[in-house]
């Protein structure tokens, strides 16, 4: 039941450009346009809503855009079921200068390639020779037609089953948010589990179809991988010591400690995971301010920052314990400098009192907060943070800290590490898996378009919440995570939760096979049509049929 790429090139490259031209950055309504527009894309012409078993537009329960998934079901002979995973939002458009209202139009950009190449050094070089086969825009390869290659798999199997010739069933979820926070896919893990409960479907594995990238230059591969990184961010709550400008010694400036602390952790390659061959990039500062508000000249005596980590092996508990050593060590060096400054200020025979710092986790302060306070008094100091901090959950975050340590009076120089909101769990298939074993035999059957298996898609994706691994606890980021709002607890504002059971009880095996280009989020973003419009469709459909056992 193979399809030659030629036959889906046509429609595939249509439906691209068709969703492309809908604005859908994310957050925002445009969102739920092209949610709309993908219904209407599965469900018209010769296939009709009537073809599939059922076909939705389903909102995302308290969402504040409005936004809503998509999903579809065919049924075939079999309740043998594979799924098709993606997201349908973009990024904005502001890196296209004046371009941008060209962003979502391929031809075009097109017709102002010299431009498009003039902003961006080493472009035309590497583009040239190859123009034909690039179609440029917001969107094209992430992931725009990833989407459409499954939505044009969805109408052909939707006219095979009308038929009684498909064998298996598929679902399709596609979703908003990826860009942001994933609200699309968490409300979707429960669309994916009711679907399969209800129908009575066994899911074989899924199939996400986001970006593919080169990993060097000259790259001549084409990847396929099975299984995802993790994201973590760890953050920073560190407290100096308040003084006048004019007695700088008598206090500890926050942000000398910071400077230190990002210095010892950001780009640090020991705290990268490493799986044979494949390597996590490493820790990068996101943010780092101090909580000063306005001018005055008291030192600066609270700081934050917080890191991207990513994660392949490593647990919420580990990574807390190795960071937790390191910070220990990196405040030691900063107190020790600071000692070291103070005595080549006085001078000979000035007395400098050595500097002491303390480490703590969100769970060690707020354990002594409850000590001092009680437990009531602490959650409604720590609700009132929330609720009277900016809507960014790292912002909230962080005033909860302060809130905490400002409650459990002790004093600094000190550091309480915490976990900001999002958290996107790691996996890898055991090469056991029926699906883990379908790509290998795929891979095999195609020699000639140089397809290569790595264990970790190294982007964040969607994909992190189809499974959770039990050896991947989420216990320590839990207890330690300020915004964490327990399933059985009083509501926190801005909380933020996993649904955590669902995701365990779907468990679904995934990987991801998708469209090739370059510059996902960049103004030079392309995909090339060849491989991602002819080969791409016909090795998923491939791959469904090899997973399904035709």
């Amino acid at each position: 039941m193979t399809s030659a790429g030629e036959e889906w090139a046509a429609e595939v490259e249509a439906l691209t450009r068709r969703l492309m031209a809908i604005n859908s950055v994310s957050p925002g309504a445009g969102e739920l346009a092209l949610a709309r527009e993908i219904l209407t894309i599965l469900t018209e012409g010769d296939v009709g809503a009537g073809a599939y078993a059922g076909v939705a537009l389903e909102a995302i329960p308290g969402d504040a855009h409005g936004r809503a998934n998509v999903w579809a079901f065919v049924r075939g002979s079999s309740p043998r079921t594979v799924a098709l995973t993606g997201h349908f939002d973009t990024v904005g458009y502001d890196d296209y200068g004046a371009l941008e209202p060209y962003a979502r139009d391929p031809d075009a950009l097109a017709a102002h390639l010299d431009e498009l190449t003039a902003m961006t050094p080493g472009l035309a070089e590497q583009i040239a020779g190859m123009e034909h086969d690039l179609l440029f825009g917001r969107g094209s390869v992430d992931m725009k037609s990833g989407v459409a290659i499954h939505l044009a798999i969805m109408r052909r199997a939707a006219r095979l089953a009308r038929e009684g010739h498909l064998p298996f069933s598929l679902v399709l979820l596609t979703s908003p948010d990826e860009e942001n926070e994933s609200a699309g896919v968490l409300a979707g893990v429960e669309v994916l589990r009711r679907l399969r409960d209800r129908e009575g479907l066994t899911y074989l594995g899924g199939i996400n179809t986001d970006t593919t990238l080169p990993r060097y230059p000259g790259d001549p591969h084409r990847y396929i991988y099975t299984g995802t990184i993790g994201k973590v961010l760890p953050s920073f709550l560190v407290v100096g010591r308040e003084a006048h400008v004019g007695e700088p010694y008598l206090g500890a400036d926050a942000n000398y400690l910071a400077a230190w602390l990002i210095r010892a952790l950001s780009m640090n390659p020991d705290l990268c995971d490493t799986v044979g061959a494949e390597r996590t990039p490493p820790p990068v500062t996101l943010h780092a301010a101090d909580l000063k508000e306005r001018y005055d000249v008291q030192l600066p005596f609270v700081s934050h920052f917080y890191l991207n980590v990513l994660t392949m092996t490593s647990t919420p508990a580990q990574l807390l314990a190795r960071l937790r050593a390191e910070t220990e060590r990196a405040l030691g060096e900063a107190l020790a400098a600071l000692d070291a400054s103070e005595r080549v200020w006085r001078g000979p025979g000035g007395q400098v009192t050595p500097r002491e710092g303390r480490i703590y986790t969100w769970e060690d302060l707020r354990a002594q907060a409850v000590r001092a306070h009680g437990a009531d008094r602490v959650a409604q100091a720590l609700r009132e943070a929330s609720a009277g901090a900016a809507a960014d959950s790292r912002a909230r975050s962080v005033r909860m800290a302060w809130a905490l340590w400002r409650l459990a009076g002790v004093a600094g120089p000190a550091v309480v590490l915490y976990f900001s909101p999002p958290w996107y769990p790691h996996f890898s298939l055991a090469p056991s898996s029926p699906l883990s074993q379908a790509v290998d035999a795929l891979i095999a059957a195609h020699p000639d378009d140089r397809l290569a298996r790595i264990h970790y898609y190294p982007y964040i994706s969607d994909m992190s919440y189809l499974r959770l691994d039990p050896e991947n606890d989420p216990a320590a980021l839990m207890s330690n995570m300020p915004l964490w709002q327990a399933s059985d607890g009083e509501a926190i504002p801005g909380g933020y939760a996993l649904p955590l059971d669902a995701i365990r009880a779907l468990g679904l095996d995934a990987v991801n096979l998708g469209p090739y280009g370059w510059g996902p989020h960049q103004h030079s973003e392309r995909v090339v049509r060849s491989y991602s419009f002819e080969r791409v469709p016909a090795l998923v459909w491939e791959l469904i049929n090899r997973l399904a056992g035709e």
